[in-house]
Parts: structure tokens; C-alpha cells; sequence
């Protein structure tokens, strides 16, 4: 039935006339769904009223029911581009009788909906900005309900002005005209602005000293073609941008920065730009125009701006603008810019422009600023496409603070904090119908890192209107996420709850993929760089019986001393040391220089030693023998990146054999002995054997090891279902080597993360899951 037909029929008998009262949650604010209801209501002939509240959008509509029947089959199938709908909640009401249909005031209530990520800009905007006859032209904030900040300027809901960073901005007579129209698409789009009222650019030298001109994007673009380095601040924080084919700026950058190696994320100005240096598949190509935007990593095709973007890379980390400050900019190249977080290392990507202005003078030229406020810091978010799947590498921009459904068996339950990890940090809070994960906030050993974890813990509570009364933390005491929560919990008496790390990562695949709280055990791989096992070892190779509520330990890698602590991490030659020296593997001439006379005395004194699993360390020691990181690594996971761009250059893939692990049982679990491994790679190594296809060879050893694994361990325990989590599997070969295998295997299901990282970005959200399941199991 149309709806002409609809209203036609109604004339003829209005029948039965029916009070309700529809309350729709999700992402429903700040994207036009008041306005699409309004439009729906008067295409229908329907009075009654619409409005925000802290709920959601509350729908108050008189009509007959044929009326209302074709009016929430609209709701349902017809929402705006950027609205997601968690719930419609039905009730009859008395009501007074309604003369029109009206968009009216938001009111408060019960908080439950959810804040919306920033959007990319859309097609629309950006025909408004390059138009030279509409009024938008050129204007760098451009934006309507279909794209622009959300996340990132809000201080509280219900998202109105007011709660914004806009709230300074009064609009003009247009704009505001705009804004009052529910049939233009700027109906309440809650940072609406036009050069007559909104924010405006600045650009200053790096004392802050403004330059005068007429055309600043145009400026800017002239600045960077002379080769300088610009602060450029956008939706949610700095960044540090040069030409990305000048080796003299982006060897500059590096300098200041203090960035020897790790790669530099680049911006483009259309997909095409992308093409000349990338292979872009289809569904990479929608990664990248996605209303997320995020970083995509491609493999390069033939060539980079220049070698010192990405050195030693087989994979470009690109962009493309997703905001109208950024299109503009990149419309006056044609060449990509290198766009990188603006901070110091190891510190939060900075917001503010006074404290841009402070900590950055040294780093960059100048300063492209605006005078709207970053509420809320958002990095870029970094993805990939690997078999068949996107896998989120870092989720911040354009993706938190997205919610997740919560799965069978974990609802009821609210108010539980789970503090995440130290490296890669978030945090999760469980509300009453959504698991609320945070963006990406990073490591948490620095002060200003620190602080913006619990800046963002506070503010959390505040968006949410939740009340902590109940925390999570991670079984190692020594994170600092550990003893935040370990205070917060003694200082306010609330109950504090420990989970095993690995443990999370294999609930947090389970969350994610929407596994019942009651669902049978599964066998967890848990693959990763360091997490402290519950024989108080660090683990790192794990083989896991699991569901939400325990865990039992049934394979794992053979444990090797971390020579140095925590300079085994940065220093690879030490953990290649530690894996010759335990399996007695002579090592002659590969540690030159390296103080072993050191370690052999530490060794052979029996004195206490850390230990661990981690087959992220694996992957240090064997790039190290292959001349990757031979002193220490400049960034987190280095060798193992290296290494694997190191396979993908081996060209007879099909003909490599596997390199043989041992697989020992002792009482009722096995380890994995890697001393064949080891006296493989070195004899390779001794007959000239190519680096890349030993580097290939390790790769698809793991591949098939961890097939191999699974298959005689259901044998015993009879699980039909396998889970992979962990940092390691970002490593696009070895994840899709796994996925092969995998499909030759009958009555085994793989479950991995595309919502969330491998990483320990996840990790929160699998402590809070486990927290659930044990108080749901045990009470």
C-alpha cells in the first residue's frame, strides 16, 4: 500500500483513533531523525508531537491505526544515513487531541541513548563548499545532520546546542532559519554555522604570531609546497602535516618529532590519488569513503612520495579528508601531505591551541587553528582489510563511542567500569542496554596519558548519567589502569573484580561476535606481546578452554627468560639470546658486541627471572637474526611489522615447507618445545637460505602450528568452536595463512574481531563481559 493510498483511504474512514507514545533509543540524535518524523507525520496526515530526551527521541503521534501501522513501518525500514535504532518502545497514552504535528522542546528523563561518532563530510557539504554561488563557499566548518563533529564537541546529552562546544557560535538570521526548517537538512544540526557566525581559521608563525592574508587554506597550501611543517588543528586534535614527497621536510619532522621509524600516516585528496601509490580493493575503497574515514593501511603498488614516509614498510597507512577544512586543503595538491597525531611521544594528541602553541613551537612552522573547542581528544582510527574482514587496528574517529549490543544472558546490568589494559588502553562501561567502549586514549605511562584516562573515565559518567558500582581491572597490579581502579574502589567501597588478561581478549571476541553469556566452552588463541598469567609468568602464547565465566589452560609456548626485564621488549638480540642459549643452540657470531658474558653469568647465578609465553616475543628474536632491529626498536611492535613486510617480498610462497615446533605434555596440559624451530632457522641461516624466505617460512610455521594445535586438542575436549584474540593476529599474513587452513577444516567455526582490535583495545570490554558472567554464575 502507498501512501497516497494510505491517506486516501483515511479520508474515506478515519476509523478508530489510536493514542501512542513511541520512544525509539540508539543513535538517534544530532543525525535528523526529528525532522524525517515530522516529514514522515505530515506525508501521513498524523498529528501529535516529537522530541529529544535523554531517552532517545520520544514520539507522541494521534491517528487511526492504519495510519499508525504505515507510520512505524517507516520508522523501521527508513531512518536517516547516520541514525541506528537499539529499541522502539510502544505504549498507549491519553492525550489531549493534537490539531498538526510539531518538533517541540527536548525534555529530560532516564538516560538512554547514545553519543554519535563524527562524521565524515558529505557529498552535499561538500558541493555547498566548492560551489562559488553558495553562501558556504570556501567555509572551512561546513556541516548539516548528515556529517560533522558529534563526539568530539559534545559536553553532555541530550545533544543540543547548548551542550556543545558550538554553544559560543550564535547563528545568524539564515542560519538559524536553517536550523528552525524541518525540511532543510540542516533542521537542528547542532553545529550549523556560515562564515558570518560560526568558527573561523587562524594561521600564526610558531610564536604565535599571526599572518595576514586574504586566503589562509591558500596560504597554508603555499607554506607546505615551500616545504615547512604545519600544526594543522582538526575535529579532534593536531596534527603535524608536511609534503609528503619532500624527503628534506619529512626528515625534519622525524628530527623533531624524535620519529626514527614508525611510519607516518598520509592524507589524499581522492581515492585516485590513493590508486597511484596503493592497491585499493573495493572494499578498501569503501573503508575509505565510509562516514567513518578512517586511516586504511594498503599495500603499496610501485612507489611512495618518498622513502622516508614509511621506511622499510610494504604498506602506506591513507586517508582522505573528512572535514570540510581538510578537502579544501588537499584540493590545492596533487600529491598526498603526511598527517601525523600533534603531540609529543608518548604523550595524548593536543587539543588546546595555548598548549599547541607551547609544546609544539619546536616541532612545527606554523599554526593552522580554529577557535572552535575540541571537547573531546578523538586520534585517527586505523584499519585494515584481512580475509574477507575489516580488522580495526585503533578505534577512535568516526567509530567511538559507538556502542554494542549487549549479547543473551548479560542484560540487567549497569554501573560496572572495566579499566582495560596499560598499552592501547580503553576503557568499557556497561549501561543498561549497551556495553559502552571508549576510544582509543593509549599508553598509560605518561602523566598526561594518565590524565586523560581519567578525564575521559569522568566524563564517560557524566555523558551517561552512570554511577560506578562496580570496577574491573587486569590480574597485573603494576598497570596503572590497575591502580586506578584498585583506588577508586577502596576510596568509594565499592566491589573491585579481577580478570586474567588473556582470559579478556577470548571474552571480548565472544562479546563481539554476540556469543550468549550460556554459550558451550571454546578454544581461545591468545596470541600477544606480554600479560601476566595466573602462575604469575607473563603469557603471551596461550591455548585457552574458555567461556565468559573461567578459563583452563591447555597448550602454550615454552617459557623463555626476558633478559634485561623490560628492555627485552625494545631489545630484540635479547630474547634471540634467551631462545639459543635455553635450547643450547651454538650462537657464535650472531651477538657481537652484545653483552652476553652479562647474561650467561645471570643465567647460570639461578637468581629470579621473568618468564614468558609470548609469542610476540617470538617474533623479536627471529627478526633479529634476520638483520631487522639488530640494536632495539624506536616503536611498539617493530620487528614483528618489519618481519612481516620482510615475507611479503617472498616470491615462491607455494613451495616453502613449515619449520617443526614439538609439542610435549606435562600432567594434563602441553607446551610448545621450539628447539627444532630454532636449529632450522639457524642452519638456513648458515646456507645463505634468502632472509625473506625464512621470514615467509616462520609465518606459515605458526599458521599451521596453530591449525595443528587445535585439531589434536579437539580430540580431547570435543570444541567446535575457535577463537583468535591478541595483538599478534594484526599481522595481516599470519591472520590470513590461519583463515586459509581454516577452511579446509569441517565442523569448526573461527571467530575473530572486526568490531574491535585484536589488540588490547579489546581487552576492557572482555573484563567487564567475564565480571557479568561471574556474578551471574556465582553471585
Amino acid at each position: 500500500m502507498t501512501k497516497n493510498q494510505v491517506l486516501k483511504d483515511n479520508k474515506l474512514s478515519m476509523g478508530v483513533i489510536v493514542d501512542k507514545k513511541i520512544t525509539v533509543s540508539g543513535a538517534v540524535q544530532g543525525v535528523g531523525f526529528r525532522p524525517f518524523i515530522y516529514n514522515t507525520a505530515q506525508q501521513l496526515g498524523v498529528v501529535g508531537e516529537v522530541y529529544n530526551n535523554s531517552a532517545g527521541v520520544v514520539i507522541i503521534i494521534q491517528c487511526s491505526q492504519v495510519q499508525f501501522n504505515f507510520f512505524l513501518s517507516t520508522l523501521k525500514n527508513n531512518i536517516p544515513t547516520l541514525a541506528s535504532i537499539t529499541d522502539i518502545a510502544i505504549e498507549d497514552c491519553q492525550i489531549n487531541t493534537y490539531l498538526d504535528f510539531n518538533i517541540t522542546h527536548s525534555r529530560n528523563g532516564k538516560n538512554t541513548t547514545v553519543v554519535l561518532p563524527d562524521a565524515c563530510i558529505c557529498a552535499e557539504c561538500i558541493n555547498d563548499i566548492i560551489d562559488k554561488n553558495n553562501r558556504r563557499y570556501g567555509y572551512a566548518f561546513t556541516n548539516c545532520t548528515n556529517c560533522g563533529p558529534r563526539f568530539s564537541i559534545i559536553k553532555k546529552i541530550p545533544y543540543d546546542r547548548k551542550s556543545t562546544s558550538m554553544a559560543c557560535f550564535t547563528m545568524c538570521q539564515k542560519c538559524q532559519q536553517e536550523y528552525q526548517n524541518p525540511n532543510d537538512r540542516r533542521f537542528h544540526a547542532q553545529p550549523n554555522a556560515c562564515s558570518e557566525c560560526g568558527p573561523q581559521l587562524q594561521l600564526t608563525d610558531s610564536e604565535g604570531e599571526d599572518i595576514v592574508t586574504n586566503d589562509t587554506i591558500k596560504k597554508t597550501a603555499d607554506l607546505l609546497k615551500q616545504g615547512k611543517i604545519i600544526a594543522i588543528k582538526g575535529v579532534g586534535g593536531f596534527h603535524l602535516a608536511c609534503l609528503a614527497s619532500s624527503k628534506s621536510a619529512v626528515a625534519e619532522l622525524r628530527k623533531r618529532k624524535h620519529r626514527a621509524h614508525k611510519p607516518f600516516a598520509l592524507m589524499a585528496k581522492d581515492v585516485e590519488m590513493v590508486q597511484k601509490y596503493c592497491q585499493v580493493s573495493q572494499q578498501e575503497e569503501q573503508l575509505l569513503t565510509s562516514n567513518a574515514a578512517p586511516i586504511v593501511l594498503l599495500i603499496i603498488k610501485n612507489n611512495t612520495p618518498s622513502s622516508l614516509v614509511a621506511p622499510k614498510q610494504k604498506k602506506l597507512g591513507f586517508m582522505l579528508p573528512y572535514t570540510p577544512l581538510h578537502y579544501l586543503l588537499l584540493q590545492q595538491f596533487d600529491e598526498p601531505l603526511v598527517l601525523t597525531s600533534g603531540n609529543k611521544s608518548h604523550n595524548p594528541q593536543i587539543t588546546d591551541n595555548q598548549v599547541a602553541l607551547q609544546e609544539l613551537t619546536n616541532i612545527t612552522d606554523y599554526f593552522l587553528m580554529h577557535n572552535r573547542d575540541i571537547v573531546n581528544r578523538l586520534d585517527d582510527s586505523v584499519v585494515q582489510y584481512v580475509a574477507n574482514e575489516t580488522t580495526i587496528i585503533r578505534r577512535a574517529r568516526g567509530y567511538a563511542p559507538s556502542t554494542l549490543p549487549l549479547p543473551h544472558g548479560f542484560e540487567g546490568h549497569q554501573g560496572l567500569l572495566a579499566v582495560g589494559a596499560e598499552l592501547k588502553n580503553t576503557f568499557c562501561l556497561i549501561t543498561n542496554n549497551n556495553a559502552i567502549i571508549s576510544q582509543h586514549i593509549g599508553d598509560l605511562k605518561t602523566l598526561e596519558s594518565y590524565q586523560d584516562f581519567q578525564d575521559n573515565i569522568a566524563l564517560y559518567q557524566q555523558l551517561y548519567e552512570s554511577k560506578i558500582k562496580h570496577l574491573v581491572c587486569d590480574l597485573h597490579p603494576e598497570y596503572l589502569s590497575s591502580k586506578y581502579a584498585d583506588n577508586y574502589a577502596e576510596n568509594n567501597n565499592i566491589k573491585l573484580s579481577i580478570v586474567q588478561h588473556h582470559h579478556a581478549h577470548i571474552a571480548a571476541c565472544l562479546f563481539e561476535n554476540g556469543r550468549a553469556i550460556s554459550d558451550d566452552k571454546v578454544l581461545g588463541v591468545a596470541w600477544d606481546g606480554l600479560g601476566l598469567g595466573a602462575d604469575n609468568n607473563l603469557w603471551g602464547g596461550e591455548f585457552l578452554l574458555a567461556d565468559y565465566s573461567s578459563f583452563k589452560r591447555l597448550a602454550y609456548f615454552e617459557y623463555i627468560p626476558l633478559l634485561g626485564g623490560d628492555k627485552a621488549q625494545t631489545e630484540p638480540w635479547r630474547m634471540a639470546y634467551a631462545y639459543l642459549k635455553h635450547y643450547k643452540i651454538p650462537a657464535d657470531g650472531y651477538f657481537s658486541g652484545k653483552p652476553t658474558t652479562d647474561f650467561d653469568a645471570l643465567l647460570a647465578s639461578n637468581m629470579a627471572l621473568n618468564y614468558t609465553s609470548s609469542v610476540g616475543r617470538l617474533f623479536d628474536a627471529v627478526a633479529y637474526l634476520l638483520d631487522i632491529c639488530t640494536d632495539k626498536i624506536s616503536y611498539e611492535a617493530q620487528a614483528a611489522i618489519e618481519l612481516e613486510n620482510m615475507a611479503d617480498a617472498c616470491i615462491i610462497t607455494g613451495e616453502q615447507p613449515a619449520y617443526e615446533f614439538g609439542l610435549k605434555k606435562i600432567k594434563n596440559h602441553f607446551y610448545i618445545d621450539s628447539k627444532k624451530f630454532w636449529i632450522s632457522i639457524i642452519k638456513d641461516l648458515e646456507n645463505k637460505v634468502k632472509n625473506e624466505d625464512i621470514a615467509y617460512r616462520f609465518h606459515l610455521s605458526l599458521a599451521k602450528l596453530l591449525v595443528d594445535i587445535v585439531l589434536q586438542l579437539q580430540q580431547i575436549y570435543q570444541f567446535n568452536t575457535v577463537v583468535l584474540s591478541g595483538g599478534v593476529f594484526h599481522n595481516q599474513l599470519l591472520l590470513t595463512l590461519v583463515n586459509k587452513l581454516f577452511t579446509k577444516i569441517k565442523g569448526i567455526t573461527l571467530l575473530t574481531h572486526s568490531k574491535l582490535p585484536f589488540g588490547d583495545g579489546s581487552v576492557s570490554l572482555g573484563q567487564a563481559a567475564i565480571s557479568i558472567a561471574r556474578e551471574e554464575k556465582y553471585g
